[in-house]
Order: C-alpha cells, then sequence, then structure tokens
C-alpha cells in the first residue's frame, strides 16, 4: 500500500476555509483528472474558501540523496477557476476545478456502482485514506496517510448511497479525502463519522461514501474522461435487485429477485432470476406488456429473454420498471436499483 500512496500523494491537497461564524477550519480535495477535484460538500458549502494547497511534490521522492526539487513537482497553490459544484440533497460531494492542472497527478474513480457491491465482495479488503487532520503544535498542515481494513458495508439513513466502515481512527481533517483501494482506486470517499449524541468524531466510526456520487457530480460538472479512466457502463441499461421481507429483516444488502436489461446499442437482452419460477413470470409478464419478448433461452446457465422489434432504450427501462412494479405488489421490495439511460446519454 506504500506505493499506492507514493503514486496518489501529489493529487491530494487541502483545503482551508473560513466559517461563518469566522472560524478557520480545513479539508481535503484530490485531483481526478483536467483540472477537477472532488472533495465533500460540508468543507466548502456555507464557508469562504481561503486556499487550496498541494504540500507533497508531485513525484515520490524516495532516495536519500535526493536533488533539488524542479518547478515541475513543486508543492503549490491552486486557483479554483470554476465551481464549486453541489450534490443535490444531503449528499455530501462537492467538485471544482482548478486552472493549469498541467502535470499534477490524478487519482482514478472507481467505476464499479453500488449496484455490484457486497459484504463478500468489500469487506477486510485493504484501504488507505489519506487527507488533513489538523495535528496539535505543528506548523503546517501535514499530509497523513492511514491504512486500515473494510470492516462493514452500511446503509445510512436518509442516504441512497453505500458508506463504508473503515479501521482506522477518525478526524476532522480528512473529510473530503479519497479511500483508496490496493489498485490505487478511489473506492470511496471520507464524507462524516457516525457518532452518538453528538461525542467527539474519534469515538465514532470511520466512515466513507462510495465514490459512485462523486464520478456522477463530476461527469455532471463537465468532467470528461475516457474509458480508461472511468467507464461510465451504459451497456447496463437496467437493474433492480428486490427481497422478500424476511430477508429484507435481516440483511439490507441481500436480495431473492433481480430484473436484468442489457442493451450495448447492438445486442440486446433481459433477465429475470428468482428462485420461484412464479415470480419470474410475473416479472415477464408485466415486462412483456409493454415490450414485447421473444421465448426464454438458456445460455450459460442463465435464463434471458430477447426483445421484439428491437426497442429503444426508454421503451426497455418502461417495461423494467413495470416488472419491478408487479413483483413490489406481490410482497417484493426493492434493494437497489440502477437505470443508466442508455445510449441516448453517451
Amino acid at each position: 500500500m506504500r506505493n499506492v500512496y507514493l503514486k496518489a500523494k501529489g493529487a491530494i491537497a487541502y483545503v482551508a476555509v473560513e466559517t461563518k461564524e469566522g472560524d478557520n477550519s480545513i479539508g481535503t480535495a484530490f485531483h481526478i483528472g483536467d483540472g477537477y477535484f472532488v472533495t465533500a460538500k460540508h468543507v466548502l458549502e456555507s464557508n469562504t474558501i481561503l486556499e487550496v494547497s498541494i504540500t507533497q511534490p508531485l513525484t515520490a521522492i524516495t532516495s536519500y540523496h535526493n536533488n533539488h526539487m524542479s518547478d515541475e513537482v513543486r508543492p503549490r497553490t491552486l486557483k479554483i477557476v470554476e465551481g464549486p459544484w453541489f450534490a443535490d440533497g444531503d449528499v455530501d460531494v462537492a467538485v471544482f476545478r482548478i486552472e493549469a492542472a498541467g502535470n499534477i497527478p490524478s487519482i482514478k474513480l472507481s467505476s464499479t456502482d453500488d449496484i455490484y457491491q457486497s459484504e463478500d465482495i468489500l469487506l477486510l479488503s485493504p484501504v488507505i485514506c489519506v487527507g488533513y487532520p489538523p495535528i496539535p503544535l505543528t506548523t503546517h498542515p501535514f499530509q497523513v496517510a492511514v491504512d486500515g481494513k473494510i470492516n462493514a458495508l452500511v446503509r445510512v439513513r436518509s442516504s441512497n448511497y453505500l458508506t463504508y466502515i473503515i479501521s482506522a481512527t477518525s478526524r476532522g481533517g480528512f473529510s473530503g479525502g479519497p479511500v483508496l483501494d490496493e489498485s490505487g482506486v478511489a473506492i470511496g470517499l471520507v464524507t462524516e463519522s457516525l457518532v452518538k449524541d453528538h461525542n467527539f468524531v474519534e469515538t465514532g466510526f470511520f466512515t466513507c461514501l462510495s465514490i459512485s456520487p462523486a464520478a456522477s457530480l463530476a461527469l455532471e460538472s463537465g468532467w470528461s474522461p475516457n474509458d480508461s479512466i472511468f467507464y461510465k457502463d451504459i451497456d447496463s441499461l437496467a437493474w433492480v435487485k428486490l427481497a422478500l421481507p424476511n430477508t429484507t429483516k435481516l440483511n439490507p444488502h441481500a436480495h431473492d429477485a433481480s430484473i436484468y436489461v442489457y442493451d450495448d446499442d447492438r445486442d440486446v437482452y433481459v433477465s429475470f432470476s428468482c428462485h420461484d419460477p412464479d415470480v419470474v413470470n410475473i416479472a415477464e409478464s408485466a415486462f412483456a406488456t409493454i415490450c414485447p419478448l421473444h421465448e426464454r433461452q438458456l445460455v450459460e446457465s442463465e435464463l434471458i429473454w430477447t426483445p421484439k422489434n428491437n426497442p429503444p432504450s426508454s421503451q426497455l427501462e418502461s417495461a423494467a420498471i413495470a416488472a419491478r412494479d408487479a413483483l413490489i405488489k406481490v410482497g417484493f421490495s426493492v434493494v437497489s436499483e440502477r437505470f443508466s439511460g442508455g445510449w441516448k446519454s453517451a
């Protein structure tokens, strides 16, 4: 994980602000390319931005007898030229853009949407978090890196996104910083600590919000990466996971049925899955009322259907919603769902 840090450190900046009460505060932001930086909304909202600066050399210096720094790698103060843009509602994400990003390194964002994640994939995965929590008695903002593991995958009230519990001590100043996996990809964004009864931050759980809302806001704000930096996954047109009451009561991540629509602007197929064939028939019938289907086929142990008459993405999405609502009527509830918009938004 040390190599992960060395590659990422020059992409991470501190954000000094003055609050509306007149106090000084600090948070973290990180570069994702083309001058776009991601941070937490609460770091910036209602505050006056005083300074955004990178404190680390932009390339790693690991030799004991290193040469002096050149202009290209020297720490620097950045100038915001666009934004900040804020996510809607209670989603604690913000994006801004600086001028002359030049050779500032960037951190790749995970394109794995929340709907693909599970406890069996994430729990005990090693991660590092990097930020600028103030250190008492020090003279400057110092970059702090901590390693840990993902201890739990949770859903927080009023949030539509996943939250990860991290095995590190939560401290103010990490807010807005990236959580990086073993490959150096940002899978999360530090937003808040989960505490009870207004206890100290350090006594709570260190958490990060999944990176999905940050990626969405960056794209809406004009960030335009190629597929090697961030894969938008518009082929997965619709995916809905549903669960029965007993499953929902015990585990909010597990599902008993799913509806999946794939459309890569060339091939289209639909899949309904459940242990109960009657449930599959309900979903299939509801879907077919809006988008007629050919007979089901068994392909590599999976039942799939192909739609008739090459329907547009909007019709396929409406049919998936009809199938979802039909299952809700017979007692299922939605665990998670994703609608990409398809090729019309490509």
